[in-house]
């Protein structure tokens, strides 16, 4: 098969088999939901009333971000269906929510929509520039693919390596893992199954879907000083952090081994030691800052890791994104850093920054949660997402852009 083409290929398999598929792909999804029956506890330990607010919300963010009603009814629905699999599953297995498992929930939900919103952003940028339905579908895939299993590769195994460090963790870690199977599982069937009958409404395209955020960091390469000034307080401030949350933290080893697996599951896929290493350093920053100023002014003695590890396995799937285009870029079309951060931003800027959006809304809503662990870690997630978001689309590329105007 072609490089390249599998998408395609998928495609037309799925489109020329559509019945088969369709009833093989269902029958499955209704054996997963089956589980529900076998243990009812599953709905003790988690208000899903809160769940089914903030999917609501964030399909609604969604209609307004994608401007398309069918794409936001579409994610609602996925959502769901996704949810509902791993929760059957987790009643298969016999597993059971409690306490600190529930917060493998709050991964679950936001990594879904993160996975939906970046193909169905693909889908419409690509149909806006004039392709059909399926062939966009098809592209979306082929663009999308391999960024979102990385990503699911990561926080799954990260979760999963951790738990061995830390027990607390071992039942979120099932649901993570699940989770992050699931949802791949659903985009990679159920998604296209539904958008070769159900056809999305005709979109014009952005300036953003082209240019991304790359005006923004264009104006912070125009003042090279504050550029560098913002570097070494950002350093300043991570170090100091670093001192804080070592004191308050239990269990760090869990968080270690947490990064190492994700540092090697990256360095295995792009084989590239600086920008497997830049990944994780945008990702940790963010959630460091967050962590620090949130505890700080919370004045708690002591903090467990669980919530350090909660924000972690959400924040990287932007770095990942970003990154797998700059690469695509380094290697297939540009040498020079300038055109590979502008190709990254015209490219998944807008995507990036719409997941942010919606998942900001979500984790909103599960911020008032009566479980206090969800609280926490869905505002301090919240929180993380937008400052990571940040750094990607803006302190990142107006870097690159420095030193590439430097080495001219």
């Amino acid at each position: 098969m072609v490089k390249g083409r599998w998408a395609y290929n998928w495609v037309q398999i799925l489109a020329h088999h559509y019945g088969k598929s369709a009833v093989v792909f269902g029958a499955l999804w209704l054996l997963a939901l089956g589980g529900l029956f076998q243990s009812l506890a599953l709905f003790e330990q988690m208000n899903f009333v809160w769940v089914g607010l903030a999917l609501a919300l964030m399909g609604a963010v969604a209609v307004k971000v994608m401007d398309s009603v069918k794409a936001g009814v579409l994610l609602f629905g996925l959502s769901l269906a996704v949810l509902g699999a791993v929760l059957g599953l987790l009643g298969w297995f016999g597993l059971a929510l409690n306490e600190a498992s529930v917060l493998g929930m709050v991964v679950v939900l936001a990594l879904m929509m993160s996975n939906l919103v970046h193909v169905m952003a693909a889908l419409l940028r690509e149909m806006a520039r004039g392709g059909f339905q399926h062939d966009a579908l098809a592209e979306a895939l082929n663009m999308n693919a391999a960024p979102i299993l990385l990503s699911n590769l990561t926080t799954g195994l990260g979760f999963g390596v951790a738990a061995f460090y830390d027990p607390r963790l071992m039942d979120a870690a099932w649901i993570v893992v699940l989770g992050a199977a699931v949802s791949y599982a659903m985009l990679m069937t159920a998604l296209p199954l539904i958008l070769l009958r159900w056809f999305l409404e005709f979109r014009v395209g952005h300036y953003e879907d082209r240019h991304g955020f790359i005006g923004l960091a264009e104006k912070f390469q125009a003042y090279p000083r504050w550029v560098t000034l913002m570097l070494w307080l950002s350093a300043l401030l991570v170090v100091m952090s670093l001192v804080y949350l070592g004191r308050k933290l239990d269990n760090l080893s869990a968080v270690g081994v947490m990064l190492a697996t994700s540092f090697v599951v990256l360095l295995v896929f792009w084989h590239d030691l600086k920008i497997t290493l830049m990944t994780l350093l945008s990702s940790v920053l963010s959630v460091i800052l967050v962590l620090t100023a949130y505890f700080s002014v919370q004045n708690l003695q002591a903090i467990s890791a669980v919530i350090l590890i909660v924000p972690l396995g959400i924040v990287l799937d932007d770095a990942i994104h970003y990154f797998a285009r700059y690469l695509k870029s380094k290697r297939g079309y540009f040498n020079d850093v300038e055109s590979c951060h502008r190709f990254a931003l015209a490219s998944v800027g807008r995507p990036i920054w719409a997941t942010t959006q919606i998942l900001i809304a979500g984790l909103l809503v599960l911020s008032f949660s009566e479980n206090t662990l969800v609280q926490q870690a869905s505002l301090i997630t919240l929180l993380a997402v937008l400052l990571a978001s940040y750094i990607v689309l803006v302190w990142l590329p107006a870097l690159g852009l420095k030193k590439a105007k430097n080495n001219r």
